[in-house]
């Protein structure tokens, strides 16, 4: 989200302070050695001011040119600032510092390391053989250069951290407002293409359309699925049994070629089940879904006199999409389907043990069962089960008026 909040700016305040810091110190021990009345020494120490301040003010100039030449430099400086602290007797204990931190929070680790290898062996040699100083004085000397290298490589990892998380977040919140704006248009996309559908279901043409398209993927749609989930377990069933394999496959390809025919006579007579058997087509149905998909569903009926075919055909597609959905999303380990009679009219029940537990937006497979049976004058309901587990509830009226009350419960997953 935009805030007009430049977060650069503090980090950029924080640099320039720094340099101003580092530069006032530069300075200050430039004048120390301007003090020290010898002039080759003020000469040099201008010089090694000069030189530190590029470092300080462009550090992009000097790397810029590669990290050889970067420590070319330093190196330089260094040399300076032992030549004037050693040989004429002037102060650039900080430059020594600065220079070690510099390449430490610069340079790759290889040649920060190495340099600072580099002074503490220069250091060893000339606190020996100039200073004459004691043994445990030049290790303690030692140890300070190299506490203060890994102090500093310890910051800079942590620079290095902190910066990377930063980065990160950016990516992720340009992500985030990414999807935000897809979401926001998709879902507008979806808000004009459900009054678009709204209007274009007043003309009888466009009706035909929206029903030839919802049997297609009724047909089509339950066949096809259940292809998919035995050709995604053929690989294994062929290692594990060639033969069932082979006969998996066959299953396959039958499937594929009564979805061909299908869609053949979806595009034709409009609806198979239309005037098929009643309850044994729906029967018929959960048994070979049974069968295909490895997937126990029981299948009862209670029901006296005989159902319109109006009333199947309804019965059969929500059926249809019932299994498909628990194959696709229920992750369910059985499911039974009860048929039964009322007063009112008849009721199909499906219910499985699969992982529904929260609500969940209907996709097209449910709106497509809702408006079947809204159009047949009945209802659908959608409700959890306990422990886990959801039941779709079909009520259609034996006679023509549809049903007063259509209610709905939580849904626990989306088509």
């Amino acid at each position: 989200m935009e805030t007009g909040y430049d977060e650069t700016r503090p980090q950029a305040s924080n640099s320039f302070i720094r340099k101003i810091l580092l530069s006032s110190l530069l300075v200050y021990f430039m004048i120390l050695n301007m003090k020290s009345g010898q002039l080759e020494t003020a000469l040099l120490g201008v010089l090694l001011t000069i030189l530190a301040f590029i470092l300080v003010w462009k550090p992009e100039y000097v790397i810029w040119r590669g990290p050889a030449a970067a420590i070319s430099l330093v190196i330089l400086i260094g040399t300076l600032s032992y030549w004037i602290m050693y040989g004429l007797g002037g102060n650039t204990y900080f430059v020594i510092f600065f220079l070690i931190g510099w390449a430490t929070y610069r340079l790759p680790q290889a040649y920060s390391a190495a340099y600072t290898l580099l002074n503490i062996a220069v250091s060893v040699i000339l606190w020996f053989i100039q200073e004459k100083q004691s043994v445990e004085s030049v290790l303690a000397q030692c140890m300070v250069l190299t506490a203060v290298y890994l102090l500093l490589w310890a910051g800079r990892l942590r620079r290095e951290t902190r910066m990377m998380k930063e980065e990160h977040l950016k990516e992720l919140t340009t992500a985030h407002q990414q999807l935000e704006t897809a979401y926001s248009r998709l879902r507008q996309a979806h808000e004009e293409l459900e009054e678009t559908s709204e209007q274009a279901l007043r003309y009888a043409v466009l009706e035909e359309r929206s029903r030839i398209a919802a049997d297609i993927h009724d047909s089509i749609g339950h066949g096809l699925t259940s292809v998919i989930v035995q050709l995604q377990a053929l690989p294994y069933m062929i290692e594990a049994s060639p033969e069932e394999a082979g006969k998996t496959l066959r299953n396959v390809t039958e499937v594929a070629r009564e979805c061909l025919q299908d869609v053949r006579t979806v595009v034709h007579e409009m609806g198979l089940p239309r005037h098929s058997e009643g309850i044994l087509e729906l029967k018929n149905m959960v048994v070979s879904f049974s069968e295909q998909n490895g997937l126990p569903v029981s299948f009862a009926a209670d029901v006296q006199g005989k159902i319109p075919s109006e009333q199947i055909y309804v019965l059969y597609r929500v059926l249809q999409e019932a299994l498909t959905n628990i194959l696709r999303h229920a992750r369910a380990t059985r499911a039974e389907v009860v048929l039964s009679g009322t007063k009112d009219g008849i009721v199909m029940s499906i219910r499985d043990d699969g992982q529904a537990q929260g609500p969940v937006s209907p996709g097209f497979g449910l709106s497509a069962m809702k408006a079947r049976c809204g159009k047949a004058g009945g209802a659908l309901r959608i409700e959890p089960l306990l422990p886990h587990g959801l039941e779709i509830r079909a009520e259609l009226p034996t006679k023509s008026e549809p049903l007063k009350s259509i209610t709905e419960g939580n849904e626990s997953y989306a088509p």
